[in-house]
């Protein structure tokens, strides 16, 4: 068995008080040649998202900077940044905390997510090439190792991948970043979903029909897939918001009925 990695002292004070600071396995010394605050706000974002700061965390100003080894001001750009994405709260006289997960702004993602990946997938369909099926049969063999491994980060990462790569090869790069932008509290519930049971597996299966629709070069195949998929976040939540309630807003059960009943009086 292989020795336990020995902690930072800023993740032992983190243990004694209760402050959450970045894993060191999710930084890394910043390029003097890029923006800092661009790069400290992508790793706080990062570490939001994959659960690492976990939602009701405290972001202790003092420790981030030293830890990432930079002043106030680029910290609290990237803070502000995130405040925007509802991803952080400031709470004025108490400090400033990892937001519990909002439905309102989870499901305006999907949305997004819902009309323009719906729309690129075919597009990809109708442009298919064999240089992409390569690129596509690899990340799946990549997505099934980890899948296997049980390495739900990485596998995360490769689920990001995959969406991108169909999206930035149906459109453009800038699709992706619009998309990426209104989904950062949907990604939330998609990572907390990835331990679930059988949830890999499904997922997997899932790719695997967006997969085969777009080497068919069908393009409704490929959308059918997409839908499936993308719909699954709905069964998630509602298993979700029970198991980790804590990390929900207050008003999630009440919201998630709210608008079930108006999603089926408008279907």
């Amino acid at each position: 068995m292989p020795r336990p990695r020995k902690k930072t002292p800023e993740e032992l004070e983190a243990l004694e008080t209760g402050i959450s600071v970045i894993p060191e396995g999710l930084t890394k010394k910043l390029d003097l040649s890029q923006p800092k605050a661009v790069q400290v706000y992508e790793a706080l974002r990062r570490a939001i998202i994959i659960l690492a700061l976990p939602p009701g965390s405290i972001i202790n100003e003092r420790m981030l900077c030293e830890q990432l080894e930079i002043s106030r001001t680029p910290l609290r750009e990237a803070l502000l940044r995130l405040s925007s994405e509802n991803l952080v709260t400031v709470v004025p006289n108490s400090g400033t905390f990892v937001s519990q997960i909002d439905l309102q702004t989870v499901f305006d993602g999907q949305l997004v997510r819902d009309a323009l990946e719906m729309k690129v997938v075919r597009l990809a369909a109708v442009r298919m090439t064999p240089g992409f099926e390569r690129q596509l049969d690899f990340n799946m063999h990549q997505q099934h190792r980890l899948a296997a491994e049980r390495d739900y980060d990485e596998f995360y990462e490769l689920d990001e991948a995959f969406h991108s790569m169909i999206c930035e090869f149906g459109t453009s790069q800038r699709i992706w970043k619009i998309v990426n932008e209104a989904k950062a509290q949907l990604d939330r519930v998609r990572r907390l979903a990835i331990p679930g049971p059988n949830h890999l597996d499904i997922v997997l299966a899932e790719h695997m029909a967006i997969v085969d629709g777009l080497k068919m070069r069908d393009p409704e195949a490929a959308a059918a897939g997409m839908k499936v998929h993308l719909d699954r976040v709905f069964l998630s939540i509602r298993r979700l918001i029970v198991e980790k309630r804590d990390y929900f807003a207050s008003d999630a059960s009440e919201f998630l009925e709210e608008y079930t009943r108006s999603a089926n009086k408008s279907a």
